[in-house]
């Protein structure tokens, strides 16, 4: 199976490399608009990069194309690729927000499927949710879970609204966690850490506990109580938490994504 993919930026080229590592280099075709970055796309992974699908490209039956530019850039780019896409073809979006209503109408095709990678799509760790229009046959389900699967893990939803909300919880995620990161690197400096320690010492913190947990089975509430003693010093940092109402700030800011994500939608 030929897999087309357009747009080769960051999450792109995420994809892209975890393509090339499960052996698919012969059957990836990527577009590439500038042409500084082609050669370069080229000798990264080992496949074609075209500047654009033609007459003498068409994404045909049984093919797959990835669409990954920004959402702002959809329209504009279904319009120009839609006369080079087969109504046959099954076409995978990772546009956060863009409806498959809308690429139907644009693209001629409702053959859609919308999954919502994330950074760890890069090392093939990616919590990745994906919705199939009910045009997709069950052959080829299997066969874009196949592809999604290559980034990572993956879960299929039934109705495509939950796409923005694993775009708000999985999408954005690691931003939230990076943030996290950030301000307690930030504050173990100012307690007298090296910089360098201080980011060494947070990054172990972070994978010590996430590895903990997948091997325990405990969930995060539950291993919170246990390294919560009375009157200690996770106790007391957590009290100021509750106090300033940490969690409607969480809340809030999962929140803004969703709405985010259905406003790029609507737009």
């Amino acid at each position: 199976m030929r897999i087309m993919l357009v747009g080769v930026g960051n999450l792109g080229s995420a994809i892209a490399r975890s393509l090339v590592r499960a052996r698919k280099k012969d059957e990836l075709l990527l577009i590439e608009k500038h042409k500084h970055k082609r050669s370069q796309l080229e000798s990264d992974y080992g496949c074609r990069v075209l500047e654009e699908l033609s007459e003498e490209c068409v994404v045909g039956a049984g093919e797959l194309l990835i669409l990954c530019v920004k959402p702002q850039d959809a329209f504009a780019v279904t319009t120009t690729i839609a006369p080079f896409v087969s109504s046959e073809a099954i076409v995978l979006s990772v546009m956060a927000g863009v409806r498959v209503s809308s690429l139907c109408e644009q693209l001629k095709n409702s053959k859609i499927v919308r999954a919502m990678p994330n950074l760890g799509a890069s090392i093939e760790e990616s919590a990745t949710g994906y919705y199939c229009s009910p045009a997709v046959g069950s052959a080829e389900r299997l066969m874009v879970e196949e592809v999604i699967s290559s980034f990572g893990r993956t879960w299929s939803v039934d109705r495509e609204e939950v796409i923005d909300a694993l775009t708000a919880v999985a999408g954005t995620g690691p931003a939230y966690l990076c943030w996290l990161g950030e301000q307690v690197e930030r504050l173990a400096v100012e307690l007298g850490i090296s910089a360098a320690e201080a980011h060494q010492i947070v990054l172990q913190t972070f994978r010590g506990t996430v590895l903990f947990l997948e091997q325990s089975s405990l969930s995060f509430a539950e291993l919170r109580r246990r390294v919560t003693s009375p009157q200690g010093t996770t106790a007391a940092a957590l009290s100021v938490l509750e106090e300033r109402g940490a969690h409607h700030a969480v809340g809030d800011a999962v929140a803004a994504a969703c709405r985010r994500a259905k406003e790029l939608g609507n737009a």
